[in-house]
Parts: structure tokens; sequence; C-alpha cells
């Protein structure tokens, strides 16, 4: 089949011979790089062709497709309404030609309307997100602020705010405040600023495709948010989970993440899980992620434990975050990579 033939190469496409075609295509642009015709002009002109016609062989290739899902679902219609029909002709097997009939009504509808889906590829979503979080963090540094992350959940708008505080003991802002971007308050402890997580429109979706409420524990949080990351959403080829419902942690530890690194600022697969950690308990959430080998990291969750939740340690004492706080919504936060021998001699 020949690139210059254009009805041959809709017949082509017609034949699902797409390959073909771009290989075909592709071949003409790398010989019009390889031969020097001594003439610029020429050349601009034929590569500004060669690139209209892969636009068109592309708008093609979509109108066959989607064209081929239309008569997918005109046919299924027809088995539908077929279907229908028999049953109102031959009684004996009313009940079989009617189920059958509504199947095939409901597989039309669903074929004509939910395909064909268009799919950005992981690079590209990468690179969008990628300026995104790189404004964030250009911000954090900028105005000096700590490099923590907590994440406040809002009750009134169904809502999850990330926090970034600017002092390293600090009291959180009302949710009120949170809704600004730079958070100035009259308590210098609570000042900082707050973004929409990353996490947020994940944790929407995620909640519509759930067939129960969302936990209010750690241990179904933990499950849930890690089914997501790997079954749903397919960020992760494997995320594991452990909980201290005691101590007021939990942490997953993620294996072959697709999108986005564990250096990147609110990183999706940690912001998805504090945010559904926020959501489920209602309570503000400190995330810290470890880096681990290529695209293996782990996020912690850490939120305060109120006294008489958990179950307590081994001699009867209540677990507490940040007991050494001076009021209960001020507390130290742990940065990320220091070891407690560094923290304690701050």
């Amino acid at each position: 089949m020949s690139a210059d033939d254009p009805d041959r190469l809709d017949e082509g496409l017609a034949n699902g011979e797409t390959h073909a075609v771009v290989s075909a295509a592709t071949e003409r642009d790398g010989d019009a790089g390889r031969t020097d015709t001594g003439d610029p002009d020429a050349d601009r002109a034929e590569l500004a062709g060669l690139r209209r016609e892969n636009v068109r062989l592309r708008q093609r290739y979509e109108a066959l497709r989607e064209g081929q899902y239309r008569r997918t679902a005109v046919a299924l219609a027809a088995l539908g309404v077929a279907g229908l029909l028999g049953g109102a002709l031959f009684p004996p097997v009313r009940e079989t030609l009617v189920v059958l009939g509504a199947i095939g009504l409901f597989a039309a509808a669903v074929t004509r309307y939910l395909s064909p889906e268009r799919f950005i590829p992981v690079g590209v979503g990468s690179s969008v997100f990628g300026a995104h979080a790189g404004n964030h963090a250009a911000v954090v540094d900028e105005l000096g602020l700590q490099d923590a992350t907590v994440y406040v959940p809002d009750a009134d708008r169904d809502s999850v705010r990330l926090f970034v505080p600017e002092h390293r003991a600090y009291a959180l802002p009302d949710a009120e405040a949170l809704r600004d971007t730079f958070v100035v308050t009259d308590d210098e402890l609570a000042r900082g600023v707050a973004f929409d997580p990353s996490g947020g429109g994940l944790f929407d979706e995620f909640e519509r495709s759930l067939d129960g409420p969302l936990g209010d524990d750690p241990e179904t949080l933990a499950r849930q948010a890690t089914d997501a990351l790997v079954e749903l959403f397919e960020l992760a080829g494997a995320a594991t989970a452990e909980t201290d419902a005691a101590d007021g942690r939990l942490t997953v530890r993620v294996e072959d993440c697709r999108f986005a690194a564990a250096e990147t600022f609110d990183t999706p697969v940690a912001s998805f899980v504090a945010v559904v950690v926020a959501r489920g308990l209602d309570a503000p959430v400190v995330t810290e992620v470890a880096a681990g080998e290529e695209m293996d990291f782990a996020v912690t969750c850490r939120w305060e434990v109120e006294d008489g939740d958990g179950d307590g340690d081994a001699d009867g004492n209540e677990s507490s975050v940040d007991s050494g706080a001076e009021t209960a919504r001020e507390v130290e936060i742990p940065v990320t990579g220091e070891t407690e021998a560094e923290t304690d001699e701050r």
C-alpha cells in the first residue's frame, strides 16, 4: 500500500491497517530528512504536506473507530428490540426473550455513550502535574516555610486543604482561614499557605466508586486506600499498609509508582492516602514521604490520638501523637529524613 494514494490509505484504515499507514508516512518523513534537494522551500512544503496527511489519517482513524462503535450499538439495539418483539410473539419463551432483549438494549446504550474513551499518556499527565507541583514547591521555598504537609478536613465543604506552616511548632488555623491560599492570622503560629491537595480529585472519584461507606478506622481506610491505588487508579503496581491506631500512625509502602515521584511536592499517591485518612477519621493528618529504591517509597500518616482512643501499650499507658505539645492543636513537626536523636538535640 502506497502512502501517496489517499484512496488506498482510506481502504487500509477501514481494514485496520493503521500500523502500515503510519510506517509508510514515517518512512517518507525519514526520506525527506535524508534527501537534500537543495531547495529548502520545497523540503519545508513536503514536510508540511506530510504532517497534514498524518493529521488527516489520524482523524480518519478516529472517525472509523467511532463509526464501528456506533454500528455495534445499533446492532445490539436491534437484537434487543427483536428479543422484546419475540417475547410478545412467542409466549412460551417470553421470559427468556424479554431478558435477552433488555440485555441487548442496555449493552447498546453502554456501547454508544461510554465508548470510545480518550486516554492521556502517563508522560503527558506527569509533565502537566510536574509544573503544577513545581510552582507550589517554589512558593513554599521562597516563603521559607517548613518542610511539612498537614492535610486538614473541612467538614462544611466536604473537602480537605493542604496546610504548610510557617513555624516548626505550629497551631492549626480554623477552617475559614484555611480557605485562603496565604493564611495570615492574628496567631503567628497559625500562619502559612494552604492549597487544594492533588489527592482531592482522586478522592472524589474514589468515593463515587465505593460500594459501601468510607471507613472510619485506620485498618479499613488503609485497605480501601491501597485497593484504590492499585486497582482503581493503577497509580502503583503494589501497595501494602501497616497501621497503629494507638499511636496514631498509618504507613503505606508503594512499589512501582507510575505517576510522579516521592520527591514531588504533594505527590498524588501520598496526597490521596492522606486525604482518605483525613476524611475518614475527620482529623488533621501530618504526612511524611520516605523515598526508597527507584519508584518505591513509603507514605506515613500521623494524627493526634485523643485520651481514651486506642488500646494503649503493654504497660497500660495511652499512646498519643505529639504529647509534648503546648496545646491540643499545637504540634512539633517531624522533618522527613531526620532521626529522633537529631530532633531531640534541637
